[in-house]
């Protein structure tokens, strides 16, 4: 068996050990929560549901459906924009709702496998990666304007600059692409219509898939992959400006990447974070800081500098001089990347108790919520 496909059978084994251990956490679903927040409304896609809470004092604004449905699982983060939630399911469909009230206002049901990544809402246009290797891209009413095929799932969040669309996949490749193209430059695809785009602007291989969130900088793309290797891609041409390797072992990086003026910080699932150079792609610190337990929710940026949470759901702030600071130990499973707003951070523990809650920067609970049975 050679080194790739060891790694996808590695990878999707502990997919289903993460998966397996959430629903035992939360005791009736089979995925973990994703999370985004805005303004003063945090919108979580779980189980069969969509919640919109006031981040404030935890209140459910509404719900969709009204009802929850066997038939409908949702996996991804939404995405926000002006008037809709989008957020993509299990069933193979994203739908988009009312933010203000959570009336559906749409549904696209030409994907062929579920959504994993999350959706990027960008300028009047939507891109949704799926697991099928397509990327849809959208325009606000949910009718289709393009779509590329990777040779892999999507499992990530694409990125935009307003140019450009880039796409990191688990085909091993990050892409380059137009975010907008006219019909003369696509080709016909399976039913007869104008909507592939038939080659990336550039592809870059990075050796091994993609699941962690890339994030842009500076006309910079940072990729973080299953191997626990770290790229830095120049978003203009694709090439490689440097990789850094943490090590000779098995350390994928699952969790959300965070950038700051001084550094890129990320943790893997063997529980070590780094603080990298985003300049020379040099390590900071002579040794990563232990986190104590796998880094698969990865982090969030606060004004004290990077918060990252381990999957035992202890969270702690460090800075640059790898100085950590303790914020909270929830003793629970947490798989769900954090979220901050108004010095809130929004975890979602996912259990029968708080599904979702909201800490200050100290650890003090500031509201939990639980839908009623």
């Amino acid at each position: 068996m050679n080194k790739h496909k060891l790694i996808s059978l590695t990878l999707g084994l502990l997919i289903m050990v993460i998966i397996s251990g959430c629903a035992n956490t939360a005791g009736t679903v089979s995925s973990w929560p994703g999370v985004e927040v805005e303004d003063k409304s945090g919108f979580f896609a779980y189980g069969s549901q969509i919640f919109a809470i006031d981040t404030r004092n935890g209140t459910l604004l509404w719900q969709y459906p009204q009802e929850p449905s066997a038939n409908v699982q949702f996996y991804a983060a939404p995405a926000v924009t002006d008037d809709l939630v989008i957020a993509g399911s299990y069933a193979n469909t994203l739908v988009a709702v009312n933010k203000s009230n959570g009336m559906e206002k749409w549904k696209f049901n030409q994907a062929g496998d579920r959504y994993i990544g999350s959706p990027l809402v960008y300028e009047d246009m939507i891109f949704a990666p799926n697991s099928d290797g397509i990327l849809y891209a959208l325009n606000a009413d949910g009718d289709l304007l393009w779509k590329f095929k990777a040779a892999g799932p999507n499992w990530t969040k694409p990125l935009a600059d307003g140019v450009n669309v880039y796409l990191a996949s688990m085909d091993h490749y990050v892409y380059g692409l137009k975010m907008r193209y006219s019909v003369d430059e696509l080709t016909l695809d399976e039913n007869g219509g104008r909507t592939m785009v038939p080659d990336p602007l550039w592809k870059t291989d990075v050796g091994a898939a993609i699941v962690a969130n890339p994030v842009l900088k500076d006309s910079n793309i940072f990729v973080a992959t299953i191997e626990g290797h770290l790229y830095c891609i120049d978003a203009n041409s694709g090439r490689l400006k440097w990789t850094f390797k943490n090590g000779d072992g098995y350390r994928s990086v699952w969790g959300s990447l965070v950038v700051t003026d001084e550094a890129l910080f990320f943790g893997d699932e063997a529980g070590n974070v780094y603080a990298i150079s985003t300049i020379s792609g040099e390590p900071l610190w002579p040794t990563p800081y232990s986190a104590g337990a796998s880094v698969i929710p990865g982090g969030v940026l606060t004004d004290e500098g990077p918060l990252f949470v381990n999957h035992e759901g202890r969270a702690f702030i460090i800075n640059v001089d790898k100085e950590p600071r303790p914020v909270v130990s929830l003793n629970t499973v947490i798989y769900s990347p954090p979220k901050i707003t108004d010095s809130r951070v929004i975890l979602a523990p996912a259990t029968r108790e708080k599904l979702f809650m909201a800490i200050d920067l100290n650890g003090n609970e500031i509201w939990s919520f639980a839908p009623s049975e």
